[in-house]
């Protein structure tokens, strides 16, 4: 099963960084290779994902905050965006 965190995403784009520097390798097979085009779109999408973990962040502190010192934050917390 697919990993939904983000230090999985973390991980893939990682591996597009070592594909892309690949293309520059004559020894390289094709599939350790990238095409620019695929790493821009793959940055594109990380990007939205991590834009969207912000704002899960921001309202998990702006919960904190009006909520005190509850449970809200911890169960909150739990999201599968923020855990590996």
């Amino acid at each position: 099963m697919a990993k939904n965190d983000l230090p999985a995403l973390r991980d893939h784009l990682f591996e597009v960084i070592e594909r892309l520097k690949s293309n520059n390798d004559p020894n390289a097979d094709s599939f350790e290779k990238i095409d620019i085009e695929t790493a821009k779109a793959i940055t594109m999408t990380a990007n939205t994902i991590i834009d969207s973990a912000k704002v899960e962040v921001d309202f998990l502190k702006l919960i904190n905050k009006d909520a005190g010192a509850s449970g809200v934050m911890m169960e909150a917390s739990k999201s599968k965006f923020l855990t590996k």
